[in-house]
């Protein structure tokens, strides 16, 4: 690939990872804004873990992002009080399964693209893979609890 091309794609997989980065940092203040009204302490864990593994995987993207070149770009912390700080345990589930699809949305989206390296893919893989088996062990609780 031509060095403009290839620029032009480093640019595109950048634009993209920020994409999928602010997603993930602005799932992850959600689910802490929210969490601080659960009482049940096995959902109010499972709430925090998802924020924690978000966290984690965003603090992943924005050194992927650097590494190629790009400048990771932070959701605007101003906006924070927008999220709903209390949300009835019984719509937790329902508001965790919408962000859950866009998550997925947003990382196939990523693996979608011609243009991303094949270690790039393995990792956007492992943590879609990450972010479905988390959700997946929320809904379990929430079987198991009913």
């Amino acid at each position: 690939m031509p060095a403009s091309n290839q620029n032009l794609a480093q640019i595109h997989t950048v634009r993209k990872l920020n994409q999928l980065l602010k997603t993930l940092q602005e799932v992850k203040k959600k689910f802490e804004a929210f969490a601080s009204g659960i009482k049940n302490k096995q959902l109010y864990d499972a709430i925090i873990s998802l924020a924690v593994e978000n966290n984690q995987y965003a603090n992943e993207l924005s050194s992927l992002i650097q590494s190629l070149g790009g400048e990771p770009k932070a959701i605007n912390l101003k906006n924070e009080n927008s999220f709903e700080k209390r949300i009835a345990e019984k719509n937790v589930l329902d508001v965790c399964e919408k962000s859950e699809m866009l998550l997925v949305k947003m990382y196939k989206e990523v693996l979608n693209e011609s243009y991303i390296y094949d270690s790039l893919k393995k990792m956007i893989g492992y943590q879609l893979n990450g972010v479905m088996g988390a959700f997946h062990k929320l809904k379990l609780l929430n079987m198991l609890q009913k």
